[in-house]
């Protein structure tokens, strides 16, 4: 087992490597504990809510912030997404994605997100929101954000998911945790999943909201209009490519509706090429995130899974309540 591997499987389930490097562990606590305290955020030109993790890696944050400015815009608001842009090279900050960017200067995240509303890129969020702002927005959507201490947002919310949704409960590097359990206090609301609202039951926490991913159907990845429906992966053998950060879920859910899954895992963010896709059966069946750094080398059965995420109604209620 690759070094990075072994060491999120004992962020999960601990193991000696994760114990040797507590004590760096417990410094990042100290310090990300330190520095919350000591924060003193400003607020922005528009009412602002973050959508963050407390541990790295995948909980469905993406799918969460598109659903959430979605709903914003059907209920009149002119939402706007505001995002660091990890792996992107725009050619300045702020910077409002345009649906032609290439990934390479866009990010695959902000690419997929702007399918829902405007995105800008800003490593410091209140220029970002700020930017949206004069372009006519109402409300910002944070993609990420929660350790993000120079902003007061309006409301603040963390994603969990999955049976362990905080790991070994230890911050990086012996851990998958960026705060200390203490900063989960600063949050409005968490959502998670079932799984993770089991897991997280017995602790005090901020209130909890629900919600689940659903699968919708499979797109063509070189023209995301042709469509065919999960019936169609019934028995079928399908090669499964991701480039996420928890990509043993991606497999799953495949093989939950019906696939002989045939996975082929790359690191988060992978920038695929030609190559990645040629060396592996047909048909292929991706992430809409892998989707749009692929769509220019795709092949005729070259697929994607769309997926929405569904939150429960009281959540919706709530989120009213804290917005003007």
């Amino acid at each position: 087992m690759k070094g990075a591997a072994l060491l999120e499987r004992q962020w999960r389930d601990g193991g000696p490597l994760a114990t040797a490097l507590r004590p760096l562990g417990a410094i990042t606590c100290a310090l990300a504990g330190w520095r919350r305290r000591h924060a003193h955020g400003h607020p922005a030109v528009l009412p602002s809510i973050v959508v963050g993790n407390l541990p790295v890696g995948g909980s469905g944050k993406t799918p969460l912030v598109m659903a959430i400015a979605a709903e914003l815009a059907v209920r009149g608001w002119r939402p706007a997404i505001v995002s660091r842009g990890y792996g992107a090279h725009p050619p300045h900050h702020p910077y409002a994605v345009q649906p032609g960017d290439p990934p390479r200067r866009a990010g695959d995240e902000p690419l997929l997100l702007r399918q829902v509303a405007p995105v800008y890129l800003s490593p410091r969020r209140l220029p970002g929101i700020a930017a949206a702002a004069a372009d006519g927005a109402t409300v910002a959507v944070l993609d990420d954000g929660f350790q993000h201490l120079a902003l007061q947002a309006r409301v603040q919310l963390l994603v969990f998911s999955g049976a362990r949704p905080l790991g070994n409960g230890r911050c990086l590097p012996a851990g998958p945790l960026r705060e200390p359990l203490t900063a989960m206090a600063a949050a409005d609301a968490l959502l998670v999943d079932a799984a993770a609202d089991e897991a997280l039951s017995a602790m005090g926490t901020p209130r909890r909201f629900r919600f689940r991913i659903v699968p919708i159907d499979l797109a063509l990845v070189r023209d995301p209009a042709i469509r065919q429906p999960l019936s169609g992966l019934q028995g079928r053998a399908v090669s499964a490519l991701s480039g996420i950060a928890r990509p043993e879920r991606f497999a799953a859910l495949l093989a939950s509706l019906g696939a002989r899954v045939h996975s082929h895992f790359f690191a988060d963010h992978h920038s695929f090429s030609a190559k990645d896709l040629a060396d592996h059966p047909r048909p292929i069946v991706m992430t809409a995130k892998d989707a749009v750094k692929c769509r220019a080398i795709a092949g005729p059965d070259d697929w994607f899974l769309r997926i929405r995420a569904e939150l429960e109604t009281p959540f919706w209620d709530w989120l009213a309540q804290r917005l003007p």
